[in-house]
């Protein structure tokens, strides 16, 4: 435990800044590929109180274990969407992403950190949210670390919290999503650490046992998963996943940090958002060396497991952040502290009508901030899918098997129909094998082995997206015919084939607006 300076909180100091911030937190308000599925599996589960175990939505791959890890987020997510529509899913985000903001500025309220540098890294840190923050279950990951992140900061600077309660936590979100075991991760980091100083302080290592005792019980709560049918596979899901070694060069969010600051378009949004998220941790990596304090070592320890993560995936910026902001906050308040000490001695006094008045025009910012983006609005742009597309399909009865882009498998699965099978979909290695998935790439690249995929399975219609080198490719071959193009995706059906001699093949048009579902 540590005295010293008073602790503020952003609540208190300015809790439109802190609206403010889940406004930029929550600014991505575009669908994701998996949110048909999402949906559509969770209604099922409503319905027949199980999945299929194969992956009955594919021609390619039928008989393969279709393997779950999130059917907790989906049961949620199907019932908001019968119930309440596509604001439902909006409210359900926002309400995940408000709590995630909650929790990290209480982590940062238990520094000795001034408000301005809370407020600071507050907003940074919401701005590295952005990209995260989807219609996916993972937001139920960044919910509960952070909500963690605040208990053990706040038992690392008064030497208690209620910490009991990561118990039913873990056993709720072991059921929410697989990335629940970082959960358990920065609980057994921040114990083992903790035996560590309090041993080398000679205090004893009872505090860090009884650390452990919870994570240990944290653990064990995991198990109710071979309990609950639809959560059996949880375990297997979550290990078959991390051992893939093709998930993490297919797969753009689980690439590593490095390489994807590397590889993403000179001067593009990407590349300028990674190196945001770069200097972020470097500059929190120098406030812990130039102003290092024992009393932090565990959480410094935890963060520092976190940041590791981030560095192999993409997808765990998040999750670092989260670990890292109050150890951050904490040590550059110290580092600054004495220059603002002085500064606000010689500083006016602002009165208790200025702050009023700075607080409503945040506000206002806030709400203008959030309609502009589209979080007021009912709606769930889907811009990029193939709506037109289907729609084309769809009103010339054209159904079957269709080998659709990877981020189009869920959209078409849901506008499809019960006769229209994918060749893939953004499962990935959850429901195709490793076979599908090479001959998939061969495709979707353009490579030399995309005849042989054509040509191994009963394709009826190929759904790319335009431009993409998939679509050259199409173009190229001769027993292949476009039917169907716009700005978005091109479809195409075998020369042979009954589509391929509709009236006015093939038809172009311009796609228009695409929403969810």
């Amino acid at each position: 435990m540590t005295g010293a300076a008073a602790r503020v909180s952003l609540f208190r100091y300015s809790p439109a800044l802190v609206l403010f911030a889940i406004a930029i937190a929550d600014l991505r308000q575009l669908s994701d590929p998996d949110l048909w599925g999402h949906v559509l599996w969770g209604r099922d589960l409503l319905a027949h109180g199980s999945l299929p175990p194969n992956n009955i939505y594919s021609y390619s791959a039928p008989d393969f274990r279709w393997l779950h890890h999130e059917w907790l987020s989906e049961v949620a997510m199907g019932a908001i969407f019968d119930r309440f529509g596509p604001f439902g899913l909006k409210l359900l985000k926002f309400l995940c992403t408000a709590g995630t903001i909650s929790f990290v500025v209480l982590a940062e309220s238990e520094t000795a950190a001034p408000a301005r540098v809370q407020a600071l890294i507050l907003l940074v840190a919401s701005l590295i949210f952005v990209p995260s923050m989807q219609f996916r279950p993972q937001i139920f990951d960044f919910l509960f670390l952070s909500a963690i992140v605040a208990m053990l900061y706040r038992h690392n600077r008064r030497g208690s919290a209620p910490l009991w309660l990561v118990i039913p936590i873990m056993a709720i979100w072991c059921n929410l999503h697989g990335g629940f075991f970082i959960g358990l991760v920065a609980m057994g980091v921040y114990g083992a650490a903790l035996v560590v100083t309090d041993w080398l302080s000679g205090h004893g290592i009872r505090r860090g046992l009884g650390i452990i005792a919870i994570t240990a019980a944290a653990a064990a709560s995991t198990l109710c998963t071979f309990l609950i049918p639809p959560a059996r596979d949880n375990w297997y899901t979550l290990i078959y996943s991390i051992r893939n070694p093709t998930t993490q060069y297919n797969i753009v969010d689980w690439k590593p940090l490095l390489a994807s600051l590397t590889t993403a378009p000179a001067g593009s949004l990407e590349q300028k958002y990674f190196a945001i998220v770069l200097l972020f941790f470097a500059a929190a990596v120098i406030s812990v060396i130039l102003r290092p304090r024992a009393a932090d070592a565990p959480m410094v320890a935890v963060a520092a497991v976190l940041l590791a993560t981030a560095f192999e995936a993409q997808r765990n910026i998040v999750i670092a952040t989260i670990a890292i902001v109050p150890v951050f906050a904490n040590h550059l308040g110290l580092l600054i502290r004495p220059r603002e000490a002085a500064a606000n001695e010689s500083a006016p006094a602002i009165s208790l009508a200025g702050r009023w008045v700075a607080e409503i025009i945040i506000a206002i910012a806030a709400i203008g901030f959030a309609r502009y983006s589209g979080i007021l609005r009912p709606g769930i742009n889907a811009s990029g899918n193939p709506a037109d597309a289907l729609n084309f399909m769809n009103h010339h009865a054209l159904a079957g098997n269709v080998l659709p882009d990877y981020a189009w498998g869920e959209y078409v699965i849901w506008h499809g129909g019960p006769r229209t099978k994918v060749f893939i979909d953004s499962r990935y290695d959850l429901g195709y094998p490793p076979r599908v998935i090479s001959d998939f790439l061969e495709l979707d690249k353009g490579k030399l082995g995309a005849a042989r995929t054509l040509a191994a399975y009963p394709t009826d219609f190929v759904l790319v997206k335009t431009g993409w080198p998939a679509a050259r490719m199409m173009d190229s071959q001769p027993d292949w015919r476009l039917i169907y193009s716009d700005n978005v995706a091109r479809l195409y059906a075998p020369a042979n084939s009954p589509a391929a001699r509709l009236d006015g093949v093939p038809f172009n048009a311009v796609a228009g607006p695409a929403w969810f579902p």
